[in-house]
């Protein structure tokens, strides 16, 4: 390869799928998607550009059934040894819980089975052996992939007990957001922005230019149009990855920075370097100061579980620059801990999916009992963690059970038994008419009702639009799944 150096792609593997062509009179045609899949390709494959050699890029067009993305999907997370790629183009679909599908050719909306779950397409780029995993997407509601990608499943998984993975996600719009495709133009707008970046090249990069320099390009160009933004998310520091050479030459003699501005990355004591956000981040001198003292922290068996993300302060004004958080934590996760037990991969899980951990102080009191009883908790029994605040809705997490506590009653769960949870969703629209001695308003809020099913016993939880507690039972789910995959024998000893 000529010009500046990319990491091996000896081994890579891309697919490129893009769905322009829609049976369903319910679902208008993406003419964009077909030349998105090709711009990209040219991209990956230009040896100016990318690493990819071309018998490595797979292109899907107009995928009709869900094997047509899935076969060459597992095929390539296979054979891929440095990069795995996976793109997707065409229409965003979210199922009545909630989830997001992919549009097929024959998909019909409302019927979910015609369209492809995200989360099986999630899972097989997890059990990647690839380096680094690549996802991006260019869809209506994609940001709801981020935490079927992200979820502390893969994180506890190959991080925690296993060998470092990257995995890197880009997704054209939030979870609630659709995506634009203008009408006359060659390239749908993210996808647009996306290849005009990387062809253009990034001022200041360096010879390469990494995922995140790509992201924050993308974003600010969206912003000025008024679009929704895109987002990324790469809890394993992947969005570092070097993606392309960079079109634009190192400036021969830059311009120094303001005084007290740091440059774009930062170069710590120990030699480590970490990425710059303005206005964001972790406050460069708490890093330097305590990180080997996070390190020591994260890496002993008896303290571990008391250093848990967030681990420093974050910058307050908007003209500050902060490192990198998710770098920052990536690198503390190399270090830290790998549990041996269940119940310290229950706190690790609960710990990274931002639950309140709970500590037993071993001494009785009405505290203690008053915990006993609103869990339902049998003698021996202790609890390990909890969601947020004391109301109902809420989660409790014992050394044995999921304990599920509504307005209607509390549903016990013992861990060897959470494939038996039965979980259904549905929403509806209220108008809310607010009177005060000013006058009166109203507005129409989303409810969403969350139904639980386990055995004879049903539970029913209402919570608002956001979804927040359906959201974590799912990604404590998934994350509880991958680790009895992994450590089968830790569920046997929990007994039924």
């Amino acid at each position: 390869m000529s010009g500046a150096s990319l990491p091996s792609y000896g081994s890579s593997r891309a697919v490129l799928i893009g769905t322009a062509t829609y049976a369903s009179r319910d679902l208008k045609a993406i003419p964009h998607s077909k030349h998105n899949v090709r711009g990209l390709a040219d991209v990956l494959t230009d040896r100016a550009l990318g690493g990819f050699a071309a018998r490595d890029v797979r292109l899907v067009d107009d995928p009709g059934k869900a094997q047509d993305i899935m076969g060459p999907v597992a095929a390539a997370a296979e054979q891929a040894e440095d990069v795995l790629l996976v793109y997707y183009s065409g229409h965003g679909l979210l199922t009545g819980a909630g989830d997001l599908h992919l549009s097929l050719t024959e998909s019909e909306p409302g019927l979910d089975w015609t369209s492809l779950a995200f989360s099986y397409l999630a899972g097989v780029v997890k059990q990647s052996d690839a380096a680094v995993r690549i996802v991006i997407l260019d869809a209506c509601y994609s940001g709801r992939a981020h935490a079927d990608l992200m979820s502390a499943g893969p994180l506890l998984v190959r991080d925690q007990l296993s060998v470092f993975k990257g995995i890197y996600s880009l997704t054209s719009a939030p979870e609630n957001r659709t995506s634009k495709a203008p009408p006359g133009a060659r390239y749908s707008a993210f996808t647009g922005f996306l290849l005009e970046t990387v062809r253009e090249g990034v001022p200041g990069a360096g010879p390469t230019v990494s995922l995140n320099e790509v992201y924050e390009v993308v974003r600010r160009r969206m912003r000025a149009e008024g679009l929704a933004l895109p987002e990324e998310c790469g809890k394993t520091g992947a969005g570092a990855f070097p993606f392309v050479r960079n079109r634009l030459p190192p400036p021969q003699a830059p311009q120094p920075l303001p005084a007290g501005v740091p440059a774009p990355r930062v170069t710590t004591s120990e030699g480590l370097s970490f990425s710059t956000v303005r206005g964001a981040g972790y406050r460069i001198g708490d890093v330097e100061t305590h990180l080997r003292e996070v390190i020591d922290t994260v890496r002993d068996p008896d303290r571990w579980s008391r250093a848990a993300p967030p681990y420093f302060r974050t910058v307050s004004g908007r003209s500050e620059h902060g490192l990198k958080a998710a770098e920052v934590d990536a690198h503390i996760a190399l270090h830290r801990y790998r549990p041996t037990t269940f119940v310290d991969a229950l706190r690790l899980v609960l710990m990274l999916e931002r639950f309140t951990l709970v500590r037993d102080t071993g001494r009785a009191g009405w505290l203690k009992a008053l915990t006993k009883n609103r869990y339902g908790m049998a003698d021996g029994e202790r609890l390990v963690g909890r969601s947020a605040g004391a109301k109902a809705p809420s989660l409790g997490f014992t050394d044995t059970h999921l304990c599920v506590l509504g307005h209607q009653g509390l549903l016990r769960v013992p861990y060897s038994q959470l494939g038996r949870l039965g979980v259904n969703s549905s929403s509806r629209t209220e108008r809310v008419v607010t009177v005060t001695d000013l006058g009166g308003t109203s507005e129409d809020v989303v409810v969403v009702t969350v139904r639980l099913v386990f055995g004879h016993r049903r539970l029913e939880i209402s919570e608002g639009g956001e979804r927040v507690f359906e959201s974590a039972l799912r990604r404590f789910r998934t994350a509880m799944a991958d680790v009895r995959r992994r450590h089968p024998e830790w569920f046997d000893d929990l007994g039924p």
